[in-house]
């Protein structure tokens, strides 16, 4: 957990990050502070951290904006720069499939889009009408999910298929889509 901002802001707080490690045992659970970050840039707004490669990436604004990213190098305990490739083209909601691969979209032009680590750029997979203003995505199982229209869209784009094929999901009657997860599968166990 990154900190950030609130009606008691403070600067050595909003820098501050901690963790929660479930790998231990119970009774060690708790929170360990963690490398700060070196400035309260990224405590302007919500912004989210996404895992890839063992490392946890994010940039301090949301959207198609100027901004700065930030790698926290989980194992060494350490805040990088964000390669110039990366950040330039992270305009806006972000996620990771299998911690492998980050798409974006940019919510200005609906272009989801896959980070290539090796060339440092990011990679038109689709770009949609339905995609534009999206304000969240989650990925698993070969899947993009997407919720926009504020929260009144839900469209899931299959990026295993190339092209990448889409559909759109209707939320339940009434209902507004504020979050959405792609779960494991879950297995029922018999005792």
């Amino acid at each position: 957990m990154a900190s950030g901002v609130g009606s008691h802001y403070q600067g050595d707080i909003a820098r501050s990050m901690e963790r929660w490690d479930l790998n231990k045992k119970r009774e060690s659970w708790g929170w360990e502070n963690k490398a700060p970050l070196k400035d309260g840039r990224f405590s302007r707004e919500e912004v989210e951290a996404v895992g890839y490669r063992g490392k946890l990436c994010m940039v301090n604004v949301k959207g198609n904006a100027v901004k700065e990213g930030a790698v926290y190098d989980v194992e060494l305990d350490k805040w990088e720069e964000m390669p110039q490739g990366m950040v330039a083209g992270w305009n806006g909601p972000a996620a990771t499939m299998d911690e492998d691969v980050i798409y974006v979209i940019d919510e200005v032009k609906g272009r989801l889009s896959k980070y290539d680590g090796e060339k440092d750029c990011w990679e038109k997979v689709i770009e949609l009408e339905q995609l534009k203003r999206a304000e969240q995505i989650t990925a698993g199982r070969r899947k993009i999910c997407a919720i926009s229209a504020k929260g009144e869209k839900i469209i899931v784009v299959d990026v295993r298929d190339k092209p990448a094929r889409f559909w759109e999901v209707a939320p339940p009657p009434g209902m507004e889509v504020v979050a959405m997860h792609v779960l494991p599968r879950m297995i029922s166990r018999q005792h």
